[in-house]
């Protein structure tokens, strides 16, 4: 990458990184000698001039009522980087804050494919919250991903994170574990496309093609919940009454 690109790169217009390359070349000079060096209007190079005295690239002493300008040595760059990072640490509690606003809207996103698929397995890690689902045919789970999934189980129990999960009555498989229980709902109830409700999330996942469906929204995940809740207290009343019989 050329130099000039660099500078540009680092916050100077091409004006200001051309006159301050000129004046790293030169020395010190005045504006004639920029001017001649770099065929920039004497006008222009007066406003660049100007711009890099406010960022600390450039001083300038006065010789017979000339002046007399210098840049700042190349060190000097790592200074004003570090000054537009102190500059933005200050705005990022606002920025912050902004997002914190924007969460509070619907934020959908789309994964696709085994990559998606993943994404939403390390969001659930990430979020550390209890989960709920519907419609969760594990042995789709077993035949899609088995070592994904045996991989997730284990950072799940470590991490404390439990589910609960209503699954079909003609369920061919379920998993064994201590942080998942299962309560089963009729066939013709059960949806194949299961859907995850976690922390302030919903997820859904279409099996073909592969893609999850992620939703951020706590009123849409706070409502699918309660649903959730009616359905387990139903599905657990029916495995009761069956037990009795």
């Amino acid at each position: 990458m050329e130099i000039s690109k660099t500078l540009e790169e680092i916050g100077l217009t091409p004006g200001e990184a051309k006159v301050y390359l000129a004046l790293l070349k030169l020395g010190s000079s005045n504006v004639h000698l920029l001017q001649r060096e770099t065929k920039i209007h004497r006008t222009t190079i007066y406003d660049f001039l100007e711009k890099l005295l406010k960022k600390g690239l450039v001083s300038f002493v006065v010789k017979n009522n000339v002046r007399f300008f210098a840049a700042a040595p190349p060190e000097k760059l790592n200074e004003f980087l570090q000054e537009k990072q102190e500059l933005v640490d200050e705005v990022l509690p606002e920025l912050r804050k902004l997002v914190m606003e924007e969460k509070r809207e619907v934020n959908v996103r789309v994964y696709e494919g085994e990559e998606g698929f993943k994404t939403l397995l390390n969001d659930i890690l990430k979020t550390r919250k209890d989960l709920v689902g519907f419609g969760v045919d594990e042995s789709r789970f077993k035949e899609k991903f088995p070592i994904i999934t045996e991989q997730y189980f284990k950072k799940e129990e470590k991490l404390g994170i439990k589910e609960r999960l209503l699954t079909s009555e003609k369920a061919a498989f379920v998993y064994k574990k201590k942080t998942t229980s299962y309560r089963y709902i009729p066939e013709e109830y059960f949806n194949p496309n299961p859907t995850i409700v976690y922390g302030e999330k919903v997820a859904s996942i279409i099996w073909e093609p592969l893609n999850v469906i992620l939703i951020e929204n706590k009123q849409l995940a706070d409502s699918y919940k309660r649903h959730f809740e009616l359905l387990w207290r139903v599905a657990g009343t029916k495995a009761e009454n069956r037990r009795l019989k």
